[in-house]
């Protein structure tokens, strides 16, 4: 049996490409779940300026409607990026058949409509 350096080198190289990939898209999830919570604490934010405005303005009679739709028209901004996120998440939360083109759960190993192996 002859040893070949170069397949071992080229085989190390595919390995590491792979397991890069991966790095890539384990930094990639965590990016976009860190942005999803801090959506969160900005839409609840919005949302005590919102209740903070409402008590004064019961409070003192003054019409303070302005703000108000101002700062629903930046909950309305903050909860559509933060539905943009849910949705890329929950696409990188699948796997696809490459064969069939079934979405499949991300633990799936095989396709639970064909079996071909993810």
């Amino acid at each position: 049996m002859a040893f070949n350096f170069d397949d071992l080198v080229t085989g190390a190289k595919d390995v590491f490409d792979k397991a890069a990939a991966k790095a890539g898209e384990a930094i990639d999830y965590s990016k976009t779940q860190l942005d999803r919570s801090q959506l969160r604490g900005k839409i609840k934010e919005k949302y005590c300026e919102l209740g903070k405005i409402c008590y004064d303005m019961h409070e003192c009679g003054d019409d303070k409607t302005g703000e108000m739709k101002k700062i629903i028209g930046e909950i309305k901004e903050l909860s559509d990026k933060l539905e943009e996120a849910d949705i890329s998440v929950n696409a990188k939360k699948s796997k696809t058949c490459r064969f069939c083109g079934t979405a499949n759960d991300a633990v799936s190993a095989y396709c639970t409509k064909c079996g071909e192996k993810l």
